[in-house]
């Protein structure tokens, strides 16, 4: 595990590091925008990647700065058109960062795209910044250091196993995705929206169970396990309530010395 200094202290002033998400058509308040560092807007199967960049443009446009990062999976990705004007819009508009993830759709010969680093080095060669998505559960901190060799920043996919994320490498480039304060019928309906197999990760030995109240999953007890400071909320339900209780819960909070190694 990673060396942390003794003492360490994670945050003693302000805001806890929070960014969150939204699909096209959703909504967020001010009190989201004001409290988040950034939105990423999800690319699900059913969208053109346009559709994702003018909803971040917008969202730029309601923050009065650029705050959106649009989400590109790749084997969404229609045709090689699709992703080129994607890029022209984003340019135009200067939209210079999007998170690349593989995407829903099953691999399969007649896609244009398998992989999100085909994709990510054709953003790059338009200098637009790429960050990706990591797996607790089944990468080694080797090669998630190896993939933040070529990509900016990460989100690791949902985890509620505090060992497994404890023992990513420390690093500010890795943002640490938690649910919403929703309940687990939330979860699962946001899952069968995106189509993917997500909840594996979530509810692997049931240890989001440990989490679980009467007001939905008690993120704000989840976090207290964890050495990182950077955290991204996917967006299930109760977003507002959960950025308010986060940024509470984690106010001046620092690392008991029991737990460092």
């Amino acid at each position: 595990m990673h060396r942390i200094p003794k003492n360490h202290v994670l945050e003693t002033e302000g805001k806890m590091n929070l960014s969150t998400e939204k699909t096209p058509q959703q909504k967020l308040s001010k009190f989201c925008l004001e409290n988040v560092s950034a939105v990423n807007v999800t690319h699900l199967p059913i969208h053109n990647l346009k559709v994702v960049a003018r909803a971040c443009d917008e969202l730029n446009q309601q923050a009065g700065h650029n705050k959106a990062i649009p989400h590109v999976a790749a084997r969404n990705i229609k045709n090689e058109q699709e992703l080129e004007d994607f890029i022209k819009f984003c340019i135009s508009k200067g939209i210079n960062k999007a998170l690349v993830i593989g995407g829903s759709t099953a691999r399969k010969e007649t896609n244009v795209f398998n992989n999100d680093v085909a994709v990510a080095n054709i953003l790059k060669g338009a200098n637009i910044t790429v960050d990706c998505g990591i797996y607790p559960q089944n990468e080694t901190a080797l090669e998630i250091k190896t993939k933040l060799d070529f990509f900016e920043n990460a989100i690791t996919q949902l985890c509620m196993n505090p060992n497994a994320i404890n023992n990513l490498p420390l690093l500010d480039s890795i943002r640490i995705g938690v649910p919403s304060m929703c309940s687990v019928k939330g979860i699962y309906k946001y899952l069968k929206l995106c189509g993917n197999d997500s909840y594996k990760y979530i509810f692997k030995n049931w240890m989001a169970l440990n989490y679980l109240g009467s007001d939905g999953i008690r993120v704000d007890k989840f976090i207290q396990k964890l050495k990182f400071s950077n955290y991204h909320i996917y967006n299930f339900g109760k977003l507002d309530k959960t950025i308010s209780k986060l940024s509470v819960s984690y106010t001046h909070l620092t690392l008991p010395t029991s737990d460092l190694v």
